[in-house]
């Protein structure tokens, strides 16, 4: 039932985690429209894949922390760092934010679309201390797990609800292409406040 409940909580995170109109995303959606939706899923699971090993790297310095004499308190320290710092990131994206991102260039071929979404998931380091900070929470409230094959499980769940989020772009385009800037905006500033709640709610249990 805990690899259950490690697979959910990847899951859900990695498609919260995709959310936001970004290059990704909208190169996945831009693929469905310009050429077909099989070579936007192609795309996706380039892209996808490349959010295992994402995960992976989080996860492990997550467990950096976790290894430390002073386990819970450490963990949830840094999980109040890294959520405010996450919150300020989505609050400056939604303020800022005065258009769509730039979509690159589409390559026609199945091997060149899955080679573009692996090369464009790697250029893309945010979900790393994205994954620090969610996986430091959940161990600091004991909800994780750093051994096989739970971690394992989180990691592949991660993974399938960001290829999950990036399909409901492909299928939902026109719909998410209506007015992605003011979704984008909503969207992030959204982020922002649940990230902040996240941090704010780590302190008072820590030093209330």
């Amino acid at each position: 039932m805990t690899g259950v409940f490690h697979l959910i909580f990847g899951l859900v995170i990695g498609f919260v985690g995709v959310i936001p109109p970004g290059l990704l995303n909208l190169t996945a959606a831009k693929i469905s429209v310009k050429q077909n939706r099989k070579a936007a899923i192609i795309f996706a699971l380039g892209a996808s894949f490349v959010v295992i090993g994402q995960v992976y790297i989080g996860v492990f310095f997550s467990k950096l922390l976790n290894d430390n004499p002073e386990t819970l308190l450490l963990l949830e320290q840094f999980a109040i760092i890294a959520f405010i710092g996450l919150s300020i990131f989505f609050f400056i994206r939604a303020s800022l934010d005065s258009g769509t991102p730039e979509v690159k260039e589409i390559n026609r071929s199945a091997a060149k679309l899955v080679a573009q979404g692996i090369i464009l998931s790697g250029l893309n380091i945010f979900p790393i201390p994205f994954y620090i900070g969610f996986s430091s929470f959940l161990a600091g409230k004991g909800l994780f797990i750093f051994t096989y094959p739970t971690a394992h499980l989180f990691i592949i769940g991660a993974s399938c609800g960001t290829f999950l989020m990036l399909l409901a772009y492909i299928k939902y385009v026109k719909k998410f292409a209506f007015d992605s800037d003011t979704f984008a905006r909503k969207i992030n500033f959204i982020l922002s406040g649940l990230t902040l709640l996240i941090a704010i709610f780590t302190v008072i249990r820590i030093y209330g």
